[in-house]
């Protein structure tokens, strides 16, 4: 590991370790048994799960596995997933090719298929039961056969590259144990896009990369995956048995230095053999206690256990998916399957993915984004340059986020500003000044209006365009920087053309109308995410509330998709309405009325099941949590959207932008008290709606409380103060603790009795054969 690389983990982990410290000594007490609390949000699969869409999941970042059945071919299979594991075709030099000129996700740099760990009992398959432990990041599984029964658990440790299947086997015939054995199938090497979708390769053609390799090495086997651009990948696996072999343990590793040729067979084989000659315990614990620090970051808790339940899972797969020193998530996390979308999309599906890192205060996952802009800034400016600029100007918001929540004003300053300056400097490219003195932009796209059609003055670049300009007239007035930049900008923004719309609200661009049905809220964005238009504006609010219903009733015959339903939600819940952004949220955790499929597993498909998009679930995490908080305008929102039906809600250390942590609890309909703490020193202003007044119940110092409008209030708090408020001044106890729910309720998720999917709706390919 580089120095540079080893200091930057090294501060990941002690600002982990500080933000957990934190907890403790806040005067807000928890009464959580996180082991039970989580135990009733755990999936549990009354019925073998058949398929990826129906599986089980684990992960650490970086490798993960989804566990299903093939009754077909009597197995369970361990499909395992890597996630720098792509090609890297026309960069050879490097891991991904992503940044090199003319580089195409579908076909140079697309995830690859590493293959599955099939479980073969002796006898045939009957029945099955397995259980998602998200405390302990923990898969259990009961397999039964007529010969007996096969009990496994299943694990990705989190602080090695190591997938562990422990294997416990009943199965006997004429009174004598009999054998379950392990095979490897590799996966098919080939870009998934040039496998599913062969007729749109294009006339160069496509050369597959070359089989596979496997061999024995050092008392494992291990299968080595060669590329056509030099290079290689590769897995290992070794079996420990114990005496009596109806016993066993399986580890399993893949490895991937590429761009070099012949180091990863020894590295995965090296961690299995390590792994295998280690006390169990020493290799569990770390990872157990890795994950309770991890949920204890944050605490929610709501009266719908259905949305809690489909909540705490997102937070387990945010940490599936995302690790310090790993890659940016792309459309699967670790958790990989052939798909038609084989990587990272930069349109919608990067920004949603990140968006609830932010507020559950986990954004020492959240960093491998910043990590990749950093290293691939230039090469992804120049390859967004022209109509899907807003593109990359959109992510640049996820970036600014990141350190709006860390309250790190001088790395927005010192890292995003220089970017956020070229890309206006992009925008200005793009740019004309109309017979009225002006400024318009050119055609652009506005995801994914009309195919990738390009409109002039698209809403959608205009929210993006405005939002640069004010966030870096913001920064830099902040730090005295670049004066006659702020002058130009403010001009700028000055002369901009409005925002086109019609009367139905908001248009895509000047020239085109909302009137054809649309997933996408592209033209929406300057709500939200971006808050370019104000909900306490009156005539932002009107504007947007008449094309959040526009959009929706226009588009509502077959045309909106699962995300269409969390950003709808978003929107509403920025403006303040509670009940119809929990409407929406039902109405997508229920599969109703959208395109798309939400899965038992959480997982999201869409075009008849074969492709997963992990952003869409994700995001509606973050729409949860925009009920109880929102920060934007430089203010903290408490409880701003709650819908009437929720009378008690609470909410422990979730992230506001300006670095605070803020819990609260809601009782009976009101907010009984609040709490504040500042991690940056930055302003602190709290709007709560359903108060008049703020009074510190807090013991230690004293802070000046201000109210500057109804239900907001101005506080004095600096670098690690904490404040308690209550709206009068009365003894009250700040405990949180989690909202009682009946037994009949819990553990909604995963594959019920009588409920397995009635088809495969995996990509219907041959399984991959070489000689």
């Amino acid at each position: 590991m580089k120095q540079a690389d080893f200091l930057r983990n090294a501060v990941i982990v002690a600002c982990f370790f500080l933000a957990f410290s934190l907890q403790v000594q806040s005067q807000v007490k928890t009464n959580i048994d996180w082991p039970v609390f989580l135990g009733q949000q755990d999936p549990i699969w009354e019925e073998l799960p058949l398929q990826w869409n129906e599986g089980v999941f684990a992960g650490n970042g970086q490798i993960g596995m989804m566990i299903y059945a093939t009754p077909s071919d009597n197995r369970i299979d361990f499909h395992l997933g890597r996630q720098d594991v792509t090609d890297h075709r026309k960069a050879p030099n490097r891991k991904s090719s992503m940044g090199a000129k003319e580089a195409d996700v579908m076909f140079d740099y697309p995830r690859l298929d590493i293959g599955r760990m099939l479980l073969r009992p002796a006898g045939k398959i009957i029945s099955g039961t397995m259980r998602q432990d998200l405390w302990n990041a923990e898969i259990s599984g009961k397999i039964i056969t007529d010969l007996g029964e096969i009990s496994f658990k299943a694990y990705t440790l989190h602080d090695q590259m190591l997938n562990v299947i422990e294997i416990s086997s009943s199965e006997k015939k004429d009174s004598s144990k009999v054998a379950f054995k392990w095979d490897f199938l590799p996966g098919n090497p080939a870009s998934p896009r040039a496998q599913v979708l062969p007729e749109r390769i294009g006339k160069e053609g496509y050369i597959a990369n070359p089989n596979p390799i496997i061999r024995r090495k050092n008392d494992a086997s291990v299968c080595v995956q060669p590329l056509l651009a030099g290079g290689d990948y590769a897995t290992a696996w070794i079996e420990k048995t114990t005496e009596e072999a109806s016993q066993s343990t399986l580890y399993v590793s893949t490895a991937n230095e590429v761009p070099k040729s012949g180091v990863s067979e020894g590295a995965a084989t090296q961690t299995v053999l390590d792994a295998a000659k280690s006390d169990p315990q020493d290799l569990i614990k770390p990872h157990r206690d890795w994950w309770h620090r991890f949920y204890q970051q944050s605490f929610l808790s709501i009266p719908d256990a259905r949305m809690e339940s489909f909540f705490w899972i997102q937070i387990y797969k945010m940490a599936v998916c995302s690790r310090p020193d790993g890659p940016a998530i792309d459309l699967f996390g670790p958790i990989f399957r052939v798909s038609q979308w084989p990587g990272l999309w930069w349109n919608l599906n990067v920004q949603l993915t990140y968006w609830p890192f932010y507020t559950s205060n986990h954004l020492n996952l959240s960093g491998n984004l910043i990590d990749l802009i950093d290293k691939q800034f230039e090469s992804l400016l120049k390859s967004f340059r022209g109509p899907k600029l807003g593109d990359f100007g959109w992510v640049m918001h996820n970036y600014w986020l990141q350190y709006r929540y860390l309250g790190d004003w001088k790395s927005i300053q010192d890292k995003w500003v220089p970017k956020a300056m070229k890309i206006v400097a992009a925008y200005e490219e793009l740019q004309h000044r109309n017979a009225k003195g002006k400024i318009e932009l050119l055609p652009m796209g506005s995801p994914e209006y009309n195919g990738f059609a390009v409109f002039p003055n698209t809403n959608y670049n205009l929210a993006i365009l405005h939002w640069l300009l004010n966030s870096l007239i913001e920064s830099n007035e902040k730090f005295d920087a670049h004066q006659s930049e702020i002058v130009k900008w403010k001009l700028m923004l000055a002369d901009l053309i409005p925002f086109p719309v019609d009367e139905n609200g908001l248009k895509i661009g000047s020239n085109q109308s909302f009137d054809t049905g649309h997933r996408h809220y592209s033209h929406l964005l300057g709500l939200y995410p971006l808050f370019q238009l104000s909900p306490d504006n009156p005539g932002d609010r009107q504007l947007v509330e008449k094309s959040v219903i526009h959009w929706h009733n226009i588009s509502k015959d077959g045309k909106l998709n699962g995300y269409s339903f969390t950003g709808a939600a978003s929107l509403y819940a920025a403006l303040g309405n509670g009940n119809k952004a929990e409407e929406l949220l039902q109405q997508f955790l229920s599969g109703k009325d959208y395109k798309g499929d939400l899965l038992p597993n959480t997982m999201y498909v869409e075009g008849k099941g074969r492709n997963p998009v992990i952003e869409t679930p994700l995001s509606a995490a973050a729409s949860i949590m925009e009920l109880l908080l929102q920060s934007w305008g430089n203010k903290i929102m408490v409880f701003p959207a709650v819908p009437d039906q929720w009378k008690d809600a609470s909410f422990y250390q979730l992230r506001a932008q300006g670095g605070f942590l803020v819990s609260a609890s809601r009782n009976n309909g009101k907010t009984r008290w609040i709490s504040v703490k500042s991690l940056a020193g930055e302003p602190c202003i709290v709007k709560i709606p359903d108060w008049t007044m703020a009074v510190q119940i807090s013991k230690g110092n004293r802070f000046t409380i201000t109210s500057i409008a109804d239900g907001e209030f101005k506080i004095d708090l600096k670098v690690g103060d904490e404040i308690i408020l209550n709206q009068k001044d009365e003894k009250v106890e700040a405990v949180i603790k989690p909202i009682a729910h009946a037994l009949q309720v819990k553990n909604q998720y995963g594959v019920k009795k009588g409920q397995q999917m009635p088809e495969d709706q995996s990509w219907p390919l041959p399984e991959f054969k070489f000689e």
